[in-house]
């Protein structure tokens, strides 16, 4: 199909209406997008612990740093507003914890290990292999086919490995938009035999 004709049906679709008739559930729907439940663990290490050398000791353990960034993340906001969150948050939840300044959040974010949690399961992983496309580089979608690119777009492939029992990316891979689905099967089980070996792994696949 020619870019101009592209452009004519693009103009021309109209929109699907649907006219909402349960309202208490869409309200209720509408609510639920803004409930928030955080938890905080208080035998959670606050505090960093003694490192026996010389020097000024850390303040804070990575545990710490870890959550006040998570929330910087989550929310999208600046590390000054993150101090402010979280204090909020732990005088609501009434811990008597210090908050760590954005200089030490910007300072110690640079050399964090990132401990994320992996609950397990019961049985063989069951992994889940699936592949989307992740655009690096590039105008998007409409405004290319209307006013056409003013660079070549560049485009990756994501292939995210999910456990089927507990709905978990377990692994993942980027390649190139080049390289199709048949080859990720041998590589991603892997990774995760190589990060850990709880659970047994059985090579086989369906595709």
């Amino acid at each position: 199909m020619s870019p101009v004709c592209w452009l004519d049906v693009m103009s021309s679709c109209s929109l699907a209406s649907y006219k909402t008739r349960i309202w208490p559930s869409y309200n209720t729907v509408l609510k639920q997008y803004g409930s928030r439940s955080i938890w905080l663990d208080p035998e959670m290490p606050w505090c960093a612990p003694a490192t026996g050398k010389r020097g000024r000791q850390p303040g804070f353990s990575d545990a710490a740093i870890q959550a006040c960034l998570t929330m910087k993340v989550l929310f999208g906001m600046p590390l000054l507003p993150t101090t402010g969150f979280v204090e909020s948050l732990l005088r609501l939840a009434g811990l008597d914890w210090k908050v760590p300044d954005f200089s030490a959040l910007c300072r110690r974010q640079k050399t964090l290990d990132v401990t994320v949690p992996c609950r397990g399961g019961t049985g063989p992983l069951l992994l889940l292999i699936d592949a989307t496309g992740i655009k690096a580089e590039g105008e998007g979608e409409r405004n290319a086919c209307k006013h056409g690119g003013s660079k070549k777009r560049v485009w990756r492939k994501g292939h995210p490995g999910m456990d089927e029992e507990t709905l978990e990316i377990r692994t993942i891979e980027v390649t190139t938009s080049n390289v199709g689905d048949a080859p990720m099967p041998p590589a991603l089980p892997e990774q995760v035999l190589l990060r850990s070996g709880d659970r047994p792994c059985h090579r086989r696949w369906c595709i």
